[in-house]
């Protein structure tokens, strides 16, 4: 089978998404890069993640033709492999509905920077794509255009979209966000935030990068 070792991955990090919450039955999409074949591989569209097999994963190039798999990619393939031939450092994208993010892709109000292990990990901001109909290509381009270098996106109406150098990185981002915008919602419900500044949010990657981890 082709890329096995990858798709497992694939379908072991949308089954951390549905565990975690980040999903729901057979809602969002999981895909990783091979860096050595560069090519995708994609859950297929609405089935549930709790059976999904190996050969049941979708490996296509990334303009979308399908390289191996008899199943139907998932709906958001277009916007997976946009994110892929715009930004070559990202090898994993988690497309996900979890809660909180939702509920802030719903609203007017931008996104307040209020945890510090976000600004670190993600950057000063966390822009809203404008609403497009889903499986569109008018809704890969606005998402993957409002995500620019960033790595992760709120989608309005929608949910998240977020990257990462591996697709295990692109899950923990996704948890980040989901985590921050609980986080933003119980701080908005007390008072008025206070929001880290795009210098601090700086400051705080600099200082990661140079000291978080073994």
């Amino acid at each position: 089978m082709l890329l096995e070792e990858q798709r497992k991955q694939v379908i072991d990090i949308a089954r951390q998404a549905l565990q975690s919450g980040l999903i729901m039955r057979t809602m969002g999409n999981f895909s990783m890069r091979d860096s050595k074949t560069g090519y995708v591989c994609i859950t297929p569209s609405g089935m549930d993640y709790s059976v999904v097999r190996p050969e049941d994963i979708v490996v296509m190039d990334t303009q979308q033709i399908v390289i191996d798999g008899s199943r139907k990619p998932s709906i958001e393939s277009g916007m997976h492999c946009l994110a892929y031939q715009e930004r070559p450092d990202v090898l994993g994208v988690c497309h996900t509905h979890s809660c909180f993010a939702t509920a802030w892709a719903c609203v007017e109000e931008p996104f307040p920077l209020v945890l510090a292990e976000m600004a670190a990990v993600l950057g000063e901001k966390l822009e809203t794509a404008p609403f497009f109909p889903m499986g569109s290509e008018e809704l890969a381009e606005a998402t993957i255009q409002t995500l620019g270098i960033q790595n992760a996106v709120l989608m309005s109406n929608h949910g998240q979209l977020t990257v990462g150098p591996t697709l295990d990185k692109a899950l923990a981002n996704a948890q980040l966000v989901e985590e921050a915008a609980k986080i933003a919602c119980y701080a908005v419900s007390i008072g008025k935030p206070k929001a880290i500044s795009p210098g601090q949010a700086n400051l705080l990657q600099q200082w990661i990068s140079e000291n978080y981890g073994q």
